[in-house]
């Protein structure tokens, strides 16, 4: 059968990442999400890959992410979570999720790196990275090392990861008294990582020995090594993870990879849970859970790992060994709890194995574990904070306002709650909000003219800003695309920006609406500067700088969501 290039670069982004959602598929081939739906049907009846509930994963990855995933079909309202287990994800996202966690008030697990007002659980990274970095330097002079040229194959967006890097570089120089120290940035991934490295090896044919952040980046190295037809005699390699199968069978054999960190996924998602269930039962909060690791090697690889089948399974006796006895607790049943777990590289074997012992430890409790990429978990959320910011903003709509509605998500969550609202007038250049707002007997509507831009379903243009010339209202709600001091409000497009000037210029109160991803940020088309703004209508997400800043500026700042709010 023959594949359009939508089928084949769908085919190729879900390789690439090992799974994908149908919105995200939708909105990167710019499509509908039913013609996704059918390009995936097609491409599983091919066997290309694997249909999920709301996506697809790879066939080729080795691991059935089908059996991990939500249940919904994507078009479900979201099952509010319980806890949110959260790796190290972009700090904006981070920020994000956090404050989602802290407005709902459930526990927050930072796996891996720590995060703001979550409970820490993953390893002294430092202490890891000195003791391999020791391990290694012993290792190089017992075998009659004396310069050591170092690769150093880190991920520089990251501090745990950092602190991997900068842990070993010590504890290598502490045993070997020369030592030569190449970093590259790998990314963490396997192929950029390859990349790097065979260029540093290039330039660099002394290198003795390669240090990787991760499994992937030592894997990738060792091949680089062999691609320039190096002696693999001449190399040392080491990493901090031991994450699954692939780099365990490696070690298991005669080659390069001479010891491993072993961080044990195994038992960092079982304590996940654990931890979770103690904070829910009012559990005294630990400063952080530091999980176990253990310098191992190809001798001492089958003291802690045992075959079954082509995988590797922790020996049970090791997890009495390496676990601290308070996490040693007998189950008991957990009813109608939910987890989340933003996960961040679903082709990473960590995080596979993690997601297996989560969802087996779960299961002895009875409690539901929903796994999601975070960047659906971020896209979820930032559309949750905006309907929050909508109905703040239409708790400010008075008995007998005529007010302006800009075009814009966030101003489209405001028009349920204008249904209550008696005797107001509302101008706006919005295609759906003029679906939404027509059948309502309380609101006399005004639609601007303009030309339609089917992007933003809005009218702009001179037409637009003709009719707003000659109104005068109450307020004016302007969904922004960029706040920030030295640029004012911006927007995306200039037609925009005009037509929100028109609206700023016919209002008596400006109410800005923005989350806090907006903030600090701007965008192609200046709008109108702060001095014009009365009032900022935001989330949790702004920091005390910006709220502070924005208030000395005589603008108003409320905040949607706001736990105080709450209660």
């Amino acid at each position: 059968m023959f594949l359009g290039k939508r089928e084949t670069d769908i085919v190729s982004v879900i390789n690439r990442d090992g799974t994908g959602s149908v919105r995200d598929l939708a909105e990167r081939f710019g499509v509908t999400e039913v013609t996704i739906r059918r390009d995936l049907k097609k491409l599983e009846q091919l066997s290309l890959l694997k249909r999920t509930h709301g996506g697809a994963v790879s066939i080729g990855s080795g691991f059935d992410w089908a059996a991990f995933l939500p249940t919904t079909n994507g078009d479900s309202e979201e099952t509010v979570a319980d806890a949110l287990i959260l790796p190290p994800v972009p700090d904006r996202v981070a920020h994000t999720l956090r404050e989602r966690a802290l407005r709902k008030r459930i526990p927050l697990i930072a796996e891996s790196c720590p995060q703001e007002n979550g409970l820490y659980l993953g390893h002294d990274n430092y202490e890891v990275g000195h003791a391999l970095g020791e391990w290694t330097g012993r290792y190089f002079k017992q075998h009659g090392g004396t310069s050591a040229h170092l690769l150093d194959i880190t991920l520089q967006s990251l501090p745990n990861t950092r602190e991997r890097s900068r842990g070993f570089i010590d504890g290598l120089s502490a045993n070997v008294s020369s030592v030569k120290v190449f970093t590259v940035d790998g990314n963490g991934l396997y192929d950029h990582s390859y990349g790097v490295a065979r260029d540093a090896l290039h330039l660099h044919p002394e290198i003795n020995i390669i240090f990787g952040i991760n499994d992937d980046s030592v894997l990738a190295g060792i091949q680089a090594h062999a691609d320039l037809d190096n002696d693999p005699a001449d190399l040392i390699a080491v990493v901090t993870g031991g994450e699954g199968k692939t780099l365990l069978d490696v070690l298991a054999q005669d080659s390069p990879l001479k010891a491993c960190a072993a961080l044990f996924p195994e038992i960092v998602g079982r304590l996940a849970i654990d931890a979770i269930v103690h904070l829910w039962e009012g559990g005294a909060v630990p400063d952080a859970i530091i999980t176990p690791y253990r310098i191992m090697t190809h001798d001492t690889l089958k003291s802690y790992y045992t075959r079954k089948g082509r995988d590797w399974e922790l020996i049970p006796e090791r997890f009495a060994e390496l676990v601290d006895p308070m996490w040693q607790r007998p189950v008991h049943e957990i009813k109608n709890r939910t987890i989340s777990f933003a996960i961040l590289y679903r082709t990473h074997e960590w995080y596979q194995n993690i997601v297996k012992a989560v969802h087996n430890r779960a299961a002895e409790y009875g409690i539901e574990v929903r796994v999601n990429d975070w960047k659906d978990d971020f896209s979820d959320e930032i559309r949750e904070l905006r309907r929050l910011i909508g109905k703040l903003a239409a708790s400010y709509v008075d008995d007998g306002d005529t007010i302006i509605l800009d075009a814009g998500v966030t101003t489209e969550y405001m028009a349920p709650f204008l249904r209550d609202c008696p005797n107001i007038a509302v101008v706006t250049n919005s295609v759906n909000l003029l679906q939404r707002l027509q059948s309502y007997p309380n609101v006399d509507l005004i639609v601007t003219g303009g030309k339609f831009d089917g992007t933003t379903r809005s009218l702009l243009g001179r037409g637009a800003q003709l009719l707003l010339r000659d109104i005068r209202a109450d307020k004016a709600f302007i969904v922004a695309d960029g706040l920030s001091a030295e640029f004012g409000v911006s927007s995306a497009t200039e037609m925009k920006a005009e037509v929100q000037r028109a609206m700023i210029t016919a209002a008596r109160e400006v109410i800005v609406l923005a989350d806090h991803t907006i903030l600090d940020v701007e965008a192609d088309f200046h709008m109108t500067g702060l001095d014009a703004v009365d009032t900022l209508i935001t989330d949790m997400g702004i920091t005390a700088s910006q709220r502070l800043d924005l208030s000395h500026r005589g603008i108003r700042v409320l905040i949607a969501g706001e736990v105080s709010n709450l209660q």
